[in-house]
């Protein structure tokens, strides 16, 4: 039985639908069942679900307001996952916990490998490292997967946000000083079944790093050979600064998905053949 926590988010929701499609007996719970700031209330779903594997999607990840509300953060993405940790070790099942390349500085200038020293700019970053260091403590043979720049059909994403500017604004600005790889839920998700008895750290993220301005202008030229209705003609890289906000981001925060590639046996699909794909869904 597989236990997904965090169902209401973009990826647990996204898992539950792909379980569903693979016939595959799991169970879903958010954060009135199965609350990961109170080992009772984990305890009394794990009681009732009999987990053999537990996938932890449930975290604090608006960046800014993490700023903002630092308690709040650090208690679903540190202590949280620790306590899940500790349901799992003592409910004999394997663990997966999501984790994030905001966990990197992004101070260097080639992809971060698992090995990598953490260095996080912002409370979200820290929270999600101290996380990882409270999951390994309860639960050594825990898979940990830092992904980067979600998007998929739910919630509110760079890409979801990318897209609707394109609707309304002739000219956008977008951010040219930040860089990192996309990652599609649906590809994530799918990843998280194949890993679901893993130990260790594990990067993934679909191939082809670039800046938010470099994937802006070829999502432009996809979606106008598409057809889509949009408004926007041109597109101008700025600064982050251009944009102010409450947290720090990492320039450049790159995963390498070797050592994942290796375990799976194929490298990740490009970020170009995974948008495809979701265009075709929204």
């Amino acid at each position: 039985m597989l236990w997904i926590i965090g169902a209401e988010g973009v990826l647990g929701s996204t898992l539950g639908e792909l379980c569903k499609r693979n016939n595959i007996c799991y169970r879903a719970t958010g954060s009135k069942e199965g609350d990961v700031t109170s080992l009772e209330s984990l305890l009394s779903a794990a009681k009732a679900i009999h987990p053999t594997h537990i996938v932890n999607c449930a975290a604090f990840t608006d960046v800014d307001q993490a700023e903002q509300f630092p308690q709040r953060a650090f208690a679903i993405n540190e202590a949280g996952a620790g306590l899940v940790a500790k349901v799992a070790h003592k409910s004999g099942a394997k663990l997966v916990h999501i984790s994030t390349d905001y966990v990197f500085a992004g101070t260097q200038a080639v992809p971060y490998c698992e090995g990598d020293e953490c260095s996080p700019v912002n409370v979200y970053g820290r929270s999600k490292w101290e996380g990882e260091k409270r999951v390994f403590e309860a639960m050594p043979s825990a898979c940990v997967i830092r992904a980067s720049w979600f998007f998929g059909k739910k919630g509110k994403n760079f890409i979801s946000s990318l897209l609707q500017r394109m609707r309304e604004e002739e000219v956008i600005s977008v951010v040219a000083d930040q860089s990192s790889c996309l990652t599609y839920c649906w590809d994530l998700a799918d990843i998280v079944l194949k890993m679901l008895d893993a130990t260790g750290i594990f990067h993934f993220a679909n191939s082809g790093g670039a800046s938010r301005f470099e994937i802006a202008q070829e999502i432009l030229t996809m979606v106008r050979k598409r057809g889509i209705a949009i408004r926007c003609e041109k597109i101008d890289p700025v600064l982050s600064s251009h944009f102010p906000s409450r947290a720090k981001r990492p320039a450049y925060s790159v995963l390498d998905t070797h050592k994942i590639s290796q375990y799976l046996g194929k490298p990740p699909r490009s970020w170009q053949e995974a948008f495809n794909e979701y265009l075709s869904h929204v």
